[in-house]
């Protein structure tokens, strides 16, 4: 069934952006509170009939039982690195579960579009950091006595405003659960899961040894059903320093043949690597310039009043609507400047899924590219992860120059402010990885308004809240005063 445009009790469904072997994936917004969501369904080939005895009911077993079970699973997980599952329903008779939306790319996507842009995977810190997250959510997912079983680089989701998620529970499995069945995925899966054995906490440590081996290199541990099964050595590439080869170390231990030599709680991994991640997770230099001029990690960022339409840049960013029609707002600007090609460049790919950016000529505009950001609909936003998307896009086509305005606020009625922060998270965290070779963004605004919201939120982001001279007057006097009652008692 196609949910496109439907509503489905208290959701209005977007369309469709993504699909696995037995399940669908809807984007949504809640109708009353405008709060963008997920909605998950069952693909017709593995849906049973689903008994309508009350309205609403949801069957107790087959595949339609185990996607209740999955968001009881997923909504008792004491853990803010769990995706949330929020509700269930039915509609017309199709069964699905409601979950928190996550505004960033999974990391198997991270990666692929970092090697293929970049020529380089990601960084060691930011491989140790996103495992430690993982290890946290799976220990307190262990401890409320549910093991996941399918960990893998595109079950993890990041957003650079709010980080990790780790999310499809699908086939994740209460503790005393005994079916005799292999369940996962082949790359990730552990050797005694293959071999039919009941799955523990052990083989969910495995899995995610198997990921951030992946994450780091490129490719899992394994890749052939024999290798995983037989006795072969996890194998290592030469380590490029001492921190790395203490990653290694963890990891070996992670990937273990013999599940009893594996440590028994994910806490162990957390700790090691997130110490890990905190050693060397580097520092983003940041220099304020003037009032909405920064330097960024040799990065010029700034704010400007102005009409996109009429900058030069290397690349341009489209504010677009899923039927990529330019017709209202900054689509519009743009088209009648450089002119109606572009429209049917852009509209003959068809629609577009909320969070897609795609790349067209620019007709008459001032640039090498004109980049097209699907990035929110009815109060929805996707800003972040369309906003990853395009910068990933910039690096391939070589851009070094971006103009970007605000994104989302036109008919999609995103606040400014929230827009700010979502693209300028994203372009913190594409500088945090490194690699790239942008040397300068501009983000064009054409109102005062707009200009002094985007001011505030990028510099927020690139530099904190900056303390006045009172405050950090205040904060000396009570450092000393702190000092001194330590040194010599309260007074009397």
């Amino acid at each position: 069934m196609d949910l496109t445009g439907a509503t489905c009790g208290r959701y209005e469904v977007w369309g469709p952006i993504g699909e696995g072997g037995m399940s669908r994936v809807w984007l949504a917004r809640h109708k009353h509170l405008a709060v963008p969501v997920i909605l998950k369904t069952l693909r017709e080939s593995v849906q049973s009939q689903v008994p309508l005895d009350t309205p609403g009911a949801f069957a107790t077993s087959g595949p339609v039982g185990r996607l209740l079970n999955e968001a009881r699973m997923m909504a008792r997980i004491p853990s803010a690195k769990v995706v949330k599952a929020v509700d269930v329903g039915v509609h017309e008779g199709l069964p699905y579960i409601v979950q928190e939306y996550v505004d960033g790319l999974d990391l198997a996507e991270l990666d692929a579009l970092r090697r293929r842009a970049l020529r380089r995977g990601l960084p060691l810190w930011y491989v140790c950091q996103v495992t430690s997250d993982v290890a946290d959510a799976l220990h307190a997912a262990h401890l409320t006595g549910v093991l996941h079983r399918d960990v893998k680089p595109s079950n993890l989701l990041y957003s650079p405003q709010i980080g990790l998620r780790l999310g499809d529970f699908g086939i994740a499995v209460t503790r005393d659960f005994r079916e005799g069945l292999t369940s996962g995925t082949l790359r990730f899966i552990a050797p005694e899961a293959l071999r039919g054995a009941d799955p523990t906490r052990r083989a969910d440590i495995y899995s995610l040894g198997a990921t951030a081996y992946d994450l780091l290199y490129g490719n899992p541990p394994f890749t052939e059903l024999a290798d995983i099964v037989g006795e072969t050595v996890v194998k290592f590439p030469a380590a490029r320093s001492a921190e790395e080869a203490y990653f290694q170390h963890v990891l070996a231990k992670m990937l273990r043949r013999d599940p009893h030599d594996r440590s028994h709680s994910a806490h162990a991994s957390e700790r090691l690597l997130g110490s890990l991640a905190r050693a060397l997770r580097p520092k983003l230099p940041a220099v304020a310039m003037g009032r909405g001029q920064w330097i960024i990690d040799r990065v010029k960022v700034s704010c400007v009043h102005g009409d996109i339409a009429e900058v030069e840049a290397d690349g341009i960013v489209n504010s677009a609507n899923d039927e990529m029609k330019m017709r209202s707002g900054v689509g519009d600007a743009l088209r009648r400047r450089g002119g109606d090609e572009i429209e049917e460049e852009a509209t003959k790919h068809g629609r577009r899924a909320l969070g897609d950016c795609l790349a067209t000529s620019p007709g008459a505009l001032k640039c090498k590219a004109l980049l097209h950001a699907v990035g929110a609909w009815r109060e929805v936003s996707c800003l972040a992860r369309t906003s990853q998307r395009a910068l990933l896009l910039a690096e391939e086509l070589g851009l070094r120059t971006l103009a970007i305005p605000a994104l989302g606020t036109g008919l999609a009625k995103v606040a400014p402010e929230a827009s700010a922060y979502a693209v300028a998270s994203a372009l913190r965290l594409h500088l945090l990885l490194g690699g790239s070779r942008i040397q300068e963004v501009r983000f064009v605004l054409y109102d005062q308004m707009t200009f002094d919201l985007f001011v505030e939120q990028v510099g927020g982001v690139f530099l904190g809240d900056e303390e006045t001279g009172e405050e950090q007057q205040i904060a000396s006097d009570l450092s000393v005063a702190l000092d001194e009652t330590v040194r010599f008692g309260p007074a009397d």
